[in-house]
């Protein structure tokens, strides 16, 4: 994820490239600020659930997800993109053991063709600047972008970078202000989808004309991002009070989304929008959660222990319904859910663990284990659906019992 030395996998990776791409103008500019009042939306079954609730009884399935590559050099994979052409792109970290220590570096961008890994390196946007990649979008083999910051000594020289591949190669550069104050940091997202590529963060997106990157301003802070039939939806991400957002009539407009008023008595109360799936202009699914600290019970590192419940939230077009998932800690591993995706079937697949995916296929949940090699423990990272199909990817790594990570693709 920061800029590193070219790798080769044992395997599958075919080759390093870093050929310089044709110029392509990144700066922003910005647009004029239009105001949209805000949606009112009604909402129902979004009262803090009881200790017992569990709206989406899930079951247990044969697992959907077969491994698809494990790497035999060490590392993992973080950030991943599908395009519709079957390209996978995603962020690769390399590991080595260095004096008893274990060390990760920056091992570039990889390209999956169906059969094996090209690895690119980012050039740095400033030279004199180290940078890291937070988020990547794809709509080809043959384009790509990859967002991150370009650090400075201070929060004031460091700037959002936009790199494009096209041409064979990446081209990075910094991102114009007012959008280099917060898209490119931590917590970015982008999404490239029929042609549109747009990136989020804060109060801010922006999006691709085709020759420069547009300045949108946001009516809340976004840190995730959804599209389908049309549509585009921002929702607050995992780091920012719930919010909800889509573009329309050339402005983003907030949607009023519910209370969620936890218990007034519990530890740092937090409810968190984490991802949206959009199926069509009435069918929106946010999923997050809501969890507190529990004040008399400790987990094995003697920190308070987490409690909540996973929330999915859907929206009909006029107002949203609530729908939540069965009292959690972090002694069970899961108390949110994480990123989500599209089915290409008019369902989604979402994180709910490290090993453990849940399926919405419109009518009912499921709950689906991520297979790993025997004795190994799989981690998953990030989704993304293949547009135009039904195939959905996993990218993260599998971990066996000394420690030691490698690189993993999965598919269902």
């Amino acid at each position: 994820m920061r800029a590193a030395a070219c790798l080769l996998t044992v395997a599958v990776v075919a080759g390093c490239a870093s050929a310089p791409a044709a110029p392509v103008r990144t700066t922003a500019v910005s647009t004029p600020s239009a105001t949209l009042a805000p949606l009112p939306a009604g909402s129902a079954g979004c009262e803090l659930p009881g200790e017992k609730a569990d709206d989406l009884r899930a079951a247990d399935a044969r697992t959907a997800w077969r491994t698809v590559w494990v790497d035999d050099d060490r590392g993992s994979m973080g950030l991943l993109a599908a395009a519709p052409d079957g390209a996978l792109w995603s962020t690769y970290t390399s590991e080595k053991q260095e004096d008893g220590a274990l060390v990760s570096r920056d091992g570039g961008v990889r390209r999956w063709d169906g059969a094996g890994w090209r690895t690119f390196r980012i050039p740095r946007a400033r030279p004199e600047h180290p940078q890291s990649t937070v988020a990547i979008a794809a709509a080809s083999a043959d384009q790509a972008w990859v967002f991150g910051p370009s650090d400075g000594r201070s929060p004031k020289e460091t700037a959002g970078f936009v790199a494009a591949f096209a041409g064979g190669g990446w081209r990075a550069e910094p991102l114009a202000e007012p959008a280099a104050r917060s898209v490119g940091w931590a917590f970015t997202a982008a999404r490239a989808v029929d042609g549109e590529v747009w990136a989020v963060n804060g109060r801010a997106a922006v999006s691709w004309t085709g020759r420069q990157w547009r300045h949108h301003p946001l009516p809340a802070a976004a840190g995730a991002l959804g599209s389908g039939d049309g549509e585009w939806w921002a929702v607050s991400g995992a780091h920012d009070a719930p919010a909800a957002m889509r573009w329309e009539s050339g402005a983003w407009r907030q949607v009023t989304t519910p209370p969620f008023e936890p218990p007034a008595d519990v530890m740092l109360p937090r409810v968190t929008l984490s991802d949206v799936v959009v199926i069509g202009p009435d069918d929106v699914w946010v999923v997050g959660g809501v969890s507190w600290l529990d004040k008399d019970e400790y987990d094995e590192e003697n920190e308070p222990l987490e409690r909540g419940h996973p929330l999915a939230l859907h929206w009909d077009g006029k107002g949203w319904t609530c729908h939540w998932g069965p009292a959690t800690s972090t002694a069970g591993r899961m108390i949110r859910f994480g990123q989500a995706e599209p089915d290409g079937g008019g369902g989604l697949w979402v994180i709910a663990g490290s090993d453990l995916l849940w399926h919405l296929d419109g009518r009912r949940w499921t709950r689906h284990r991520v297979p790993a090699p025997p004795g190994a423990e799989p981690r998953v990272d990030s989704l993304a659906w293949r547009p135009g199909t039904r195939e959905v990817y996993a990218v993260g790594s599998v971990v066996s019992k000394g420690g030691i990570s490698h690189a993993a693709l999965w598919r269902a």
